[in-house]
């Protein structure tokens, strides 16, 4: 009776474990997973991001035909984006070059990584809720 009660004690012990491991196995999968590259760029056309820039706040919407619009406290700018490789490169009117940046994504937040390794986070918003 006694060595009965012990293996039930054991098997409930293990099942108890599996069920743990089940349930965080379970939450892992819904964590957001980090995208790179043209899958992080896929997450932001059609799209806008926003933060802060020196102080103001920052808005950017790009848009599927190669568009950009900036909009930094209350100015206003139109650029072009286009993908180059892994990274996305950005031209604005008042630019004479191409400023490139490697993307991460997690979630609702992307990060923009220059040349030198600096990196700056935005906040994804759906859509283009500026109208710009």
């Amino acid at each position: 009776m006694r060595m009965h009660r012990i293996a039930m004690g054991v098997a409930l012990s293990v099942s108890v474990a599996c069920l743990g491991g089940l349930a965080g196995g379970a939450s892992a999968q819904d964590a957001p997973q980090k995208l790179s590259g043209v899958a992080a760029w896929n997450q932001l056309v059609g799209n806008s991001i926003t933060g802060k820039e020196d102080g103001e706040t920052l808005v950017e919407y790009y848009a599927a035909d190669g568009t950009a619009k900036s909009m930094r406290g209350n100015e206003i700018s139109t650029g072009q984006w286009a993908l180059v490789g892994e990274t996305i490169c950005f031209r604005y009117a008042d630019e004479k070059e191409m400023e490139c940046y490697r993307l991460d994504v997690m979630g609702n937040t992307v990060t923009f990584t220059d040349k030198s390794g600096t990196g700056s986070r935005y906040e994804i918003v759906k859509g283009n809720p500026q109208g710009l």
